[in-house]
């Protein structure tokens, strides 16, 4: 029986995380990748944190789920304040990929570089697994009634590689090769473009802050 609930689980969040996550993360995460040159390997670099945030976070609201904390669980359902974490975070990634670019250029480093960092990519991550949608909270449920601690970690985990399977291998093969070919054909204006993505990430966490944006 508890075979079946995983399997369940688990293709609500591998369909979950194939539409709505998919798209609405797109303005975030494109010009993240579009500044690492869109290579594969700083691909991986930027989006193995993040995904491994997501899991976290849903792990993280399960526990809360089966802890029974009701006023976290108010928290993590303020849309305005989680989007003014998230927004932050995503400005303050702006800012570290726009001096670590100015830094490599200065240096003349051809060496291959992740200037986002891994922490606030992995806070990254864990926040955009804080909204609280129906099959999050069908997740959520499902760990609330289980029977241990383990069994809401556990639904917490599958929820969680559900989530992020397909999300990763659209934004690792398909979205980063779009943008280095875009790159390959655009390369007379490649500098240009990797200083115009931390602009655009700005943007993005500013609209992301204000609520335009909702993630």
């Amino acid at each position: 029986m508890e075979a079946i609930t995983f399997f369940s689980l688990f293709i609500v969040a591998l369909s979950y995380g194939a539409t709505a996550c998919m798209l609405t993360c797109m303005p975030l995460l494109s010009p993240i990748l579009l500044a690492n040159s869109g290579t594969r390997q700083q691909s991986l670099r930027v989006l193995l944190p993040i995904s491994l945030g997501r899991i976290s976070g849903y792990i993280f609201l399960s526990l809360i789920a089966y802890a029974g904390a009701s006023m976290v669980k108010s928290i993590l359902s303020d849309t305005a304040l989680m989007g003014y974490l998230l927004g932050s975070i995503t400005i303050i990634l702006a800012g570290r990929l726009w001096f670590s670019l100015k830094a490599s250029s200065s240096c003349c480093s051809t060496s291959p570089h992740t200037p986002q960092g891994q922490i606030p990519l992995f806070i990254t991550g864990a926040l955009l697994s804080m909204s609280l949608c129906a099959p999050v909270i069908t997740m959520m449920a499902l760990s609330a009634s289980s029977h241990s601690l383990v069994w809401a970690i556990a639904y917490g985990a599958v929820f969680g590689l559900g989530a992020t399977l397909l999300w990763f291998l659209f934004f690792s093969v398909v979205l980063t090769r779009i943008l280095k070919e875009s790159l390959i054909h655009l390369s007379r204006y490649r500098n240009f473009l990797q200083h115009a993505a931390p602009i655009l990430l700005a943007g993005v966490g500013i609209a992301i802050f204000t609520g335009w944006i909702h993630l």
